[in-house]
């Protein structure tokens, strides 16, 4: 007798327990089918992602041309079907095309100078720059050809400058001189580059007479 009551003492026991298991187990079927059918939260449901990390996003239109890519390091402009480089320069940012493909500016920074510049392409090549330095110094570069007009201030001091067939027209205010940076940079070209390349890049910026006396020294 007491053998059969222990027994069925054990049985009961056994009982409760798979019933609070089998309670368990329903509890969490239902939330599971609660959490199925119940609506996703706004950001799940909209697809959102705080953070895409990557080096670069095209965009393209219908025909799968790329109009606009945005990259760590952009590829080097293609004008008339030549590649045409950057003076050594890596480019990060924003690139925009047209319709051909045909890079037209872009809002990017500059390695190693550390230069970032906003610029505006025609189909045969660039024609505006706004750009500012790592440190100091900014300008705003319009030109067609030889002739330009820029708005500079940088060690040198403010200015307004017209340029007419790659010589400066018109300087206001004039400066004296020539600063020390932009002078040691003429001069370090001298046997890299010939010397009228050099006059030639100097007399843009700056009236034949000071770039003389820059060279000279």
């Amino acid at each position: 007798m007491v053998d059969f009551d222990s027994r069925l003492e054990a049985i009961e026991r056994k009982n409760r327990f798979l019933s609070r298991i089998a309670i368990v187990f329903a509890l969490i079927a239902v939330a599971l089918a609660i959490w199925h059918i119940s609506p996703a939260s706004p950001a799940k449901a909209a697809g959102k992602i705080d953070v895409l990390q990557l080096r670069t996003l095209e965009i393209v239109d219908a025909t799968g041309t790329v109009r606009a890519r945005l990259g760590s390091d952009l590829p080097d402009a293609i004008i008339d079907g030549k590649t045409v480089g950057r003076g050594g320069e890596k480019v990060s940012g924003l690139m925009l095309y047209d319709g051909t493909g045909q890079e037209r500016g872009g809002y990017v920074t500059f390695e190693p100078s550390g230069n970032i510049g906003l610029t505006l392409d025609t189909r045969k090549g660039q024609v505006a720059l706004f750009a500012a330095g790592p440190q100091s110094g900014a300008n705003l570069r319009l030109w067609d050809g030889e002739d330009a007009i820029e708005l500079r201030a940088d060690q040198d001091g403010t200015r307004l400058t017209s340029v007419q067939d790659g010589v400066v027209a018109v300087q206001l205010p004039v400066i004296e001189a020539i600063g020390p940076e932009a002078c040691n940079a003429y001069r370090g070209a001298k046997g890299k580059l010939p010397r009228e390349e050099i006059i030639k890049a100097c007399t843009g910026r700056f009236p034949s007479e000071l770039c003389q006396r820059c060279l000279a020294e």
